[in-house]
């Protein structure tokens, strides 16, 4: 695979705060300098005052592909075209267990190009099995991550992206090890927490929530993951029986179906991000699939044109239409229902 390593290495020194640590001060007027580092108060993702926040915005792609459509001009369009307060950065698991250093770097220039565009940035790990078949590799990966961005307000952990064919007991065990490394690093960040079947079954942790880590320390500041593909999957009915116990993030969700094309539920779509803002229990956060020219219905660029010009497809018009139309991003009036 081609990789544009010395340029990663020359975002690393000059963009990213330099080598040992990113660069915590949020840029002048940007989102992150009006709302600060964000926190999970009760069920709701707030920022550093308290104030309920939504935020709406962008899945990259898998960064291991489509490469051309990774650049600081491309979050530039994100933040500023489309109105994106988060993106979402994923990181290959399967790639990272055979060398991480490549993937270290680029993910943290991709974070300090987000950080320049004022925004959120979610760095994922990205892997769709049970994540304790990579327990050694993530642990390595949150340990260096959670210490390079340590005290930095732009950045949410993604923990384990869509965990399969294993049960919710044994997602909890292995955030329940992460934890504790995220937190020996970084005592505050936000944490999210897949849950079973590819981060659909959010009704597990509802039920049983994280309560202590494996050190039994109290767990805070932790969120779980929905996902869902309107064309295949309930949405908004998934939910159901879970906003009103748990804070929930939906990290990646798309408009076709669970494959990345097939048919668009336009109907379907439109309900689910209605719901999840005006349901009365929380301010629901979301990322939509994904930014790549790829030719799939659920890519947010018309095929074939990464790099050029960021043209829009038409689910990344909705995507545009559905991020800006509220209007707002904090909800200082919003009180969830009990």
């Amino acid at each position: 695979m081609k990789r544009f390593t010395s340029l990663i290495w020359m975002g690393l020194l000059t963009g990213c705060g330099g080598l040992f640590h990113s660069d915590t001060t949020p840029v002048a007027g940007g989102l992150v300098a009006q709302h600060g580092k964000l926190q999970v108060i009760g069920r709701q993702l707030s920022d550093a005052k308290g104030v309920p926040m939504q935020l709406r915005g962008v899945s990259l792609f898998w960064i291991n592909w489509h490469e051309e459509n990774l650049k600081s001009s491309a979050v530039d369009f994100m933040a500023k075209n489309m109105g994106a307060t988060v993106v979402r950065i994923p990181v290959p698991a399967f790639e990272y267990v055979k060398g991480g250093a490549s993937w270290d770097a680029q993910m943290r220039l991709i974070a300090s190009w987000i950080r320049s565009a004022g925004i959120y940035a979610i760095i994922d790990w990205h892997m769709e099995d049970d994540p304790n078949k990579y327990l050694e590799s993530a642990s390595k990966f949150w340990d260096k991550t959670s210490d390079f961005f340590a005290g930095d307000p732009h950045v949410l952990y993604e923990i384990c992206n869509e965990p399969k064919s294993v049960d919710w007991s044994e997602i909890k065990s292995y955030a329940k090890t992460i934890i504790p490394i995220i937190r020996k690093n970084d005592s505050n960040t936000v944490i999210i927490v897949g849950t079973p079947e590819w981060s659909r079954r959010t009704t597990y942790a509802a039920a049983d929530p994280l309560t202590v880590d494996n050190h039994g320390d109290s767990i805070k500041n932790i969120m779980y993951t929905y996902h869902g593909y309107a064309g295949t999957h309930l949405m908004a009915d998934d939910l159901i029986g879970v906003l009103d116990k748990v804070p929930v993030f939906s990290t990646e969700w798309g408009v076709t179906e669970a494959s990345g094309s097939g048919h668009i539920d336009w109907q379907k779509s439109r309900h689910f991000v209605d719901y999840l803002n005006q349901n009365p229990y929380q301010k629901v956060s979301w990322s939509q699939w994904s930014w790549v020219d790829k030719n799939e219905k659920s890519a947010l660029l018309k095929p074939g044109t990464g790099g050029l010009s960021w043209n829009l497809s038409e689910v990344g018009d909705s995507c545009k239409v559905w991020i800006r139309e509220p209007g707002q991003t904090a909800y200082p009036e919003f009180v969830p229902k009990n």
